[in-house]
């Protein structure tokens, strides 16, 4: 069984200095997992780019930084640090940053399969809209393996994108995440502003830290701790081998809908 913890910095170390119009981008833990791509993108505006609607892949956006307004048929959303996109399904989509203004963000393309494209077919009213929130403004939810102090959201509910939910989870030290597994799923962690925290998977372990993206290995037993004095807070992307899969949610987490 693998045991590394691959990861990858994020870094926008010296692009702010570039000129108007700016843009880069590279690929991040490329092969990593099956069925998903993922890019670091950051832009100087103004910039304006339109990317094509593609019918074998759904996109979702993890803004990092800056500010930018997303358009989708017509209509503008406005995006901040620590907010989450979902294009919906096979729609193209405008990300403009106005002159003088930067902006990163992490995109997530995953490929969808043919019982992916039915389930679509069956809920289109959740897969024909766009879905952008704040971080803040996303539901909280409880679970076991975290303590009462902990602060977890989901900032993208299952059914939104077949086989893909996103969460956070937020605490501080002394505290933990109990070491548990999951076979079913690939999951990756990405540290937010002022993360420090000690990440476990079987043998091996990595400090955690802002911008930073790392990869659990597949069924491993994995947990999280944080010291006294230091920050827990991260991202995590839960990619679902199956449909079926995805009822590990709702048996895991506890929704507040207060």
């Amino acid at each position: 069984m693998k045991t590394t913890i691959n990861s990858k910095i994020l870094s926008t170390t010296n692009l702010e200095n570039q000129v108007e119009g700016y843009c880069n981008i590279y690929k991040v833990l490329e092969n990593e997992i099956e069925e998903v791509y993922m890019e670091f993108v950051f832009i100087k505006g103004y910039y304006n780019n339109f990317t094509q609607p593609n019918k074998n892949l759904y996109d979702v956006l993890i803004t990092m930084g800056g500010k930018a307004e997303l358009i989708v048929e017509n209509k503008t959303y406005k995006l901040e640090r620590s907010f989450i996109a979902k294009i919906p399904y096979n729609i193209g989509y405008n990300i403009e940053v106005a002159r003088g203004n930067t902006f990163s963000f992490l995109l997530i393309r995953k490929e969808i399969d043919k019982k992916d494209i039915e389930e679509i077919k069956n809920m289109l009213d959740k897969h024909s809209s766009p879905y952008v929130r704040a971080f803040s403004d996303c539901t909280p939810y409880t679970e076991d393996i975290k303590s009462s102090k902990t602060l977890n959201r989901m900032i993208l509910p299952e059914g939104l994108v077949p086989r893909f939910c996103v969460g956070t989870v937020e605490t501080t030290g002394p505290d933990e995440v109990a070491a548990h597994e999951h076979p079913m799923l690939e999951q990756l962690f990405l540290g937010l502003p002022n993360c420090n925290c000690t990440v476990f998977a079987n043998n091996d372990f990595i400090t955690l830290t802002e911008n930073m993206i790392i990869h659990i290995p597949l069924g491993s037993l994995h947990s999280v701790k944080v010291d006294d004095g230091s920050v827990l807070s991260y991202v995590w992307l839960d990619f679902f081998k199956t449909l079926e899969g995805q009822e590990y949610m709702s048996d895991q987490h506890q929704i507040n809908d207060e």
